[in-house]
């Protein structure tokens, strides 16, 4: 397979994708809907085969609402179309002149193979300006790596692709928070006022896995379960920690009132 056997992205002499790259490579969509992370749809990078779907590697879809589109600039012909994308579901390329009305060129049908797959087509007979995809059936689960399209169709297809192991998202998700958590009641139970400003200036930890942590939630919210036990973890160890410093503050006092 294309993807296994290379880790080379199709490039041309001033850095750019080539041809044989097809048309989207390194394109942003024109426009979508429900898709998170959709700039991984034509980054170059594909999922190794058998992966999980919901990676830091793929695009999800939504629902089968869910849209991405590419504007190619004029009208062109589109021979050739890959997907790389979660084997169980079926993935629908159309195209259209005005970017309203779309008809259907090619569906990569579901694979029957588990988790993140290759598909591709030759010989595709359709031309437009506006290239959409979408997805559909399968386990509602919609997730894609990486969408080529190409006018023309070269030697090689699908094109040459980087393909890398995913980090599960929820994975990923999970050790933020654990990790925010654990940064946040450190530094709730360590901090002293009279303490030097460079200590103080080690929130800064706790803040950056924060922003980060709620970025990644921004673009795939709602949660999914597995997800709830951290989540729900994370605020009551934080406040947990304010609790305790609390209780030892009010401790102290007490003592050194005693002692006066």
């Amino acid at each position: 397979m294309a993807v296994a056997g290379c880790t080379n992205i199709a490039t041309s002499i001033g850095g750019k994708p080539g041809p044989e790259a097809g048309l989207l490579r390194g394109k942003r969509p024109w426009r979508s809907a429900h898709v998170s992370g959709p700039n991984h749809l034509t980054d170059g990078i594909a999922s190794f085969p058998d992966d999980p779907p919901r990676t830091d590697l793929t695009a999800l879809f939504g629902s089968p609402e869910a849209f991405v589109v590419y504007d190619l600039g004029a009208e062109m012909p589109i021979a050739c179309a890959a997907v790389d994308a979660d084997g169980d579901d079926a993935y629908t390329i159309a195209l259209s002149p005005d970017g309203v009305t779309f008809a259907p060129l090619w569906t990569a049908p579901p694979s029957d193979y588990p988790g993140m797959q290759l598909r591709a087509a030759r010989d595709l007979h359709g031309s437009g300006r506006y290239l959409r995809l979408t997805a559909s059936g399968g386990d509602g689960i919609y997730a894609v790596a990486e969408l080529s399209a190409a006018a023309v169709c070269p030697p090689q297809w699908p094109p040459v692709l980087a393909p890398q192991r995913g980090t599960p998202i929820d994975n990923s998700v999970a050790t933020k928070a654990w990790a925010f958590a654990v940064l946040a009641a450190a530094y709730v139970l360590a901090y002293r006022r009279k303490l030097p400003d460079f200590f103080k200036l080690l929130v800064a930890a706790p803040l950056g896995v924060l922003i980060a942590l709620v970025l990644q939630l921004a673009d795939i919210w709602p949660p999914s379960p597995s997800l709830r036990a951290p989540l729900l973890a994370v605020p009551a160890i934080v406040a947990a920690a304010f609790a305790i410093r609390y209780v030892v503050a009010r401790k102290f006092a007490g003592t050194r009132s005693t002692r006066t």
